[in-house]
Order: C-alpha cells, then structure tokens, then sequence
C-alpha cells in the first residue's frame, strides 16, 4: 500500500486516534505480551456490554480474539496511533458504540463484522448508527463482507426452493433470509444422517419484519440442506445468507453485502490478495437493496500481522488496512493545512486507490487502497562495447518491487531489488534500451536509451 513512503516522511500516525469496534478481544493480554500491540496503559478500552466486558463470545457465541488480530494490523500500518478497543453484542449495544466513538471525537473506525439483519438497504439500526457517526464526524471504515459464495436470491413463491450446504462437520451453521413487502417467508435446515432421510435440525425465527434467522447449529455428520420457502404474500426477492457453509454453484455475489457495509455513511472495503492481485472470491459486492455499488475500494488480504496467526484473510483483515491508512493521510493532510472531515478523507482514499485490470470490475470499487502515488526514478548509464553493459538504479519513497531491463520491447533481465546490471547481446541495429521500475503500491517510472554495439 506505500505507507513505507508515509513512514520515511516522518508520518507513523502521531497525534491520531484509531478505534477498533468488533464483538470479542480474547488473547489481548497475549498479544500486548508478544509486543504485536501496545502495553494496556497506553490503550482505551470501552464495551458497551455489561455482563461480558472485553472478552465476549461473537454471534456463533463462541469466544473471539476477531478485534485484537484487527488491532495489530491497524498498529503494524500506524504504530504511533492511538488505539480504542470497543466491544459490543447487541445491536442495541452497537449502536450504543457507535454513539460513544462519536462522543469521545474520535476521528476514525475500523469495524470488521457485518450482520446478517435485512433490508441490505442501509436503513437497519447497524447501518444507521454508522450514518449517525458520520454525521457527527466519523470516518466509518466496514467491511464488505465474506459473502460471494454463501449468498442466494430468488423466489419461492413456486414451491420450495432447496440448497445443497458445503457444510463440515464440527462447524456452526447460522442462516439469515430477508424479503420485501408484505410477503412472510421461512428458512429450514435439514441433515440427512446418512440414512437418506431428511430431517429438520432448526427452522427460522422472527427478527424484524422482514428476517428470520436461525439459531446457531452445529453441523453433525451426513449432508445438509436448506429449505427456503414463502408462505405468505405476492411473489416477492428472497436474499439468503449463511454465516459459515457456502451454496456452491447456487451462490450469487451480487447483492451479497450485509449490513452495516450497506450504510451510506461507511467506506465500504472488500478483499484482494495483495501478492495476485486477484479478488478474493468470497468478497461481498454490490449492489445495495436501494441499488447503491459496493464496495467503495479494496485493500490486501492473506496477510500476517502476529506470526501466531499467520495468513489473517476476509474483508475483516482488509478493512484495518484502510483505517490506518486514513489516520497517516489525516495527519499528513493536517500537517499540510487540509481538510480532514470524513468525506475529505474518504474522497482522498478514493482517488488515490490503484484499479486493478484492463477494464472496471465493480467488485473493486475504485480499485486497491494505497498511500504511495510516486513513481519511482531511474537513473541509467550504458559502458559501451561490443555487448553493452546497462546499469540502473532506481529510488523511491517506498519500497521497489521489481526492476525490468527490455530491448526494443523484448525483457532480458528481472530483479527484485532496486538496483539492476546487464550485459547485452551484440546489437546489430542500433536499440531502444528501457528501465522499468515498479513500487509496491504499483507506481512505475522508466528511463530510455538508445544503444548499439560497439563492433570493432
């Protein structure tokens, strides 16, 4: 992402506040011990719910260190912040969060959960806190969501609609089915031991007038399906989201982003392999239920921030990236006499971000997040001869990635460093000698020689 080139300015987060809302920080005192986070003193910590304080279990009520792997990322991008760890169950409890950030001026959110409540329209209670903490001065950073391949839409109104589950055992199923209008609509789970009989393991409950979600269910041994079925109204869009288990050749990505990824006040982050530079195919996209693209930009996954836990994946870990991000642009911005407002903030990530591809993918939003927007220079020198030597160095105010030496367009030689030397072939024309040399955060700068060999 280039924060290298904002840490060699001197940039490393000083003077900013980070807070981090999740549902658990299990292993805290763990991870402040392996020095992956600040001592405790030098944190804030808050939770809004009274009988579980800063621990907590998340909605598959099992126990979660789900905040603190987003904390060390946000520390390892912006070691001088300030880090806020805020916890809460409830959505009563979020938005009681949400409230207490704004009220305390803190400046930035990373928040990596969604929540499986519809209408996926930003008008639910997560997603209007989120708007509210906009609106009071919050840069509200969510993730998207982990949702392409265990998201379904459709209609039922014909008869019941069944899903096979890529469910394993050991696993909690938890699954969630909105509709709109004036329609009623249930979800079943259903196993087959292994005796090729069906049975019903949990049904649906009311939440909202437009959801029923099922209890979390662990996952026994044999297959398992899902029975989506309207039982009253027109026909209406059903929208069915699983926590854990996939649709396999069923799920549709569009449509798949939960709430409160769905808010208008959030900067909204899906997930990309930052060594591919591929989407990672689980990553929610767009549209909103009230027909708004999301996400508004990408940033890495498959990234280790503690070597406990190595390969930290899902839009939750991309969304901490943007966060910390935000805070070394705000203070760089401030340093600068700029704005630093949340849609000033958001709009300077945006146009920064790098797109990815030949064409627009909306899955990306604006493309991958990054600081760095330099090109790198190259300084050039050819000793001539009857087979040329080329040198070149290149500077940056990050890090090289790679450096590429090409003859009339054909590559001949690639370094990972920012230093390159070649010995060419004979020239038997006279050739156009070219540089490359790229950063991480996908900036390129080149210089051009025109070159021949010396043949006598």
């Amino acid at each position: 992402m280039g924060a290298d080139a904002m840490w060699g300015a001197g940039f490393l987060g000083q003077g900013q506040t980070i807070a981090v809302v999740d549902e658990g920080f299990q292993g805290l005192d763990r991870a402040i011990a392996l020095g992956e986070l600040p001592p405790l003193e030098s944190m804030t910590v808050h939770s809004t719910d009274p009988l579980h304080g800063l621990d907590g279990n998340n909605k598959l009520d099992v126990p979660t260190p789900h905040g603190v792997r987003m904390a060390e990322i946000v520390h390892d991008m912006a070691p001088a912040a300030h880090l806020v760890l805020v916890r809460y169950s409830t959505v009563e409890q979020f938005a009681a969060a949400a409230r207490w950030v704004a009220e305390q001026g803190i400046p930035i959110v990373t928040h990596s959960n969604s929540h499986l409540r519809g209408p996926y329209d930003g008008s639910v209670l997560f997603a209007g806190a989120v708007d509210a903490a906009h609106a009071a001065g919050v840069l509200w950073v969510n993730s998207a969501g982990n949702y392409a391949q265990r998201h379904w839409r459709g209609t039922a109104a014909g008869g019941d609609v069944v899903l096979d589950l890529d469910a394993t055992e050991g696993d909690t199923l938890l699954l969630s089915l909105t509709w709109t209008g004036t329609a009623s609509a249930d979800v079943i789970i259903q196993s087959d031991p292994g005796d090729g009989v069906w049975r019903e393991v949990a049904r649906g409950r009311p939440v909202g007038a437009v959801t029923t979600l099922t209890r979390p269910t662990p996952v026994g041994p044999g297959r398992h399906r899902v029975v989506v079925r309207q039982t009253a109204g027109p026909p209406t869009e059903l929208n069915l989201f699983s926590q854990t288990a996939g649709f396999g050749a069923a799920a549709e990505g569009d449509g798949s982003v939960a709430t409160p990824g769905d808010a208008r006040g959030a900067l909204t982050v899906g997930a990309m392999n930052w060594a591919t530079l591929t989407m990672a195919p689980y990553s929610s996209s767009g549209p909103t239920g009230d027909g708004r693209q999301k996400p508004d930009l990408v940033a890495p996954t498959y990234i280790t921030s503690n070597p406990e836990f190595p390969g930290t994946a899902g839009t939750s870990a991309s969304t901490p990236h943007v966060a910390a991000a935000a805070a070394l642009l705000r203070q760089q911005r401030q340093a600068r006499g700029l704005p630093v407002t949340p849609d000033d903030l958001r709009a300077a990530l945006i146009a920064r971000a790098r797109p990815v591809g030949s064409t627009p993918d909306p899955r990306q939003g604006a493309g991958l997040a990054r600081l760095d927007t330099v090109a790198p220079v190259v300084r050039m020198g050819v000793t001539p001869g009857r087979r040329p030597v080329v040198r070149a160095r290149a500077t940056d105010l990050g890090s090289i990635a790679r450096m590429t030496v090409t003859v009339d367009g054909r590559p001949v030689r690639t370094v990972r460093r920012p230093v390159v030397g070649v010995r060419l072939p004979v020239l038997r024309n006279r050739a156009v000698v070219r540089v490359t040399a790229e950063d991480m955060a996908g900036n390129t700068g080149d210089r051009r020689r025109h070159v021949r060999s010396s043949l006598r």
